[in-house]
């Protein structure tokens, strides 16, 4: 292993500094890369999508119209579920229509609790108390973003009811999962559904729109 690099067939010490079959690894990595499902395999269709929205009017309130802000949200506008869970109204510029996902928004919901606890766990030098501090925060520093919101007047018009109800998602992290769960179930599509497949289904439907790789 030179600077962290490994180089097939050379063997290099693991965790407890016994000999390790590099090329066993290789192997292990490669097979696993093969059977690992990817977000882009279940992408909707548009008729699919449609369906899926027509399923979440079935809902009995609230579920109805947080399943409909959760499905466009992620399917068209590409927003992941954490993204979703944490939305407030003060990301909404609606000057230039845009939804300004923030680098850091403060939070202490019991899923930002357990990804400080996770974060602690791999950073020896994090506390508690500064993980917590930190959250919530997007995934990346690149998921700090804008998002324009007008691309279709029912987009447009779901954000402002949600805005005429809410100051942010009443719900939590996991409810974004069940909401999806249940207008699935509901429009009785095949294969899975989930949030961040809906994420792959907004990317996929806007390139299929022509929208350039780099805006996207």
């Amino acid at each position: 292993m030179i600077w962290g690099i490994l180089i097939p067939g050379h063997p290099t010490p693991a965790k407890d500094g016994s000999p390790r079959n590099v090329k066993n690894e290789w192997a292990d990595r490669h097979r696993q890369a093969l059977t690992t499902r990817h977000s882009h395999e279940d992408v909707l269709n548009d008729r699919e999508f449609e369906l899926l929205l027509e399923a979440c009017r079935d809902l009995p309130a609230p579920r109805v119209f947080e399943a409909r802000f959760i499905c466009l949200l992620g399917g068209r506008l590409g927003l992941r579920a954490g993204e979703i869970a944490h939305f407030h109204t003060s990301w909404l510029d609606w000057n230039r229509k845009l939804i300004r996902i923030p680098q850091h928004e403060p939070c202490d919901c019991g899923y930002c609790r357990r990804q400080a606890r996770q974060e602690v766990a791999h950073n020896d030098q994090l506390t508690k108390a500064d993980a917590i501090a930190s959250r919530w925060h997007p995934k990346t520093v690149a998921s700090a973003r804008s998002i324009p919101f007008d691309l279709s007047l029912r987009i447009e018009l779901c954000i402002e009811r949600f805005a005429n109800r809410y100051s942010g998602f009443p719900r939590s992290r996991s409810t974004v999962n069940r909401r999806v769960e249940e207008a699935a179930n509901q429009a009785n599509l095949t294969g899975r559904i989930y949030p961040h497949c809906l994420r792959a289904t907004a990317a996929s439907h806007h390139a299929y729109k022509g929208v350039a790789p780099v805006p996207l």
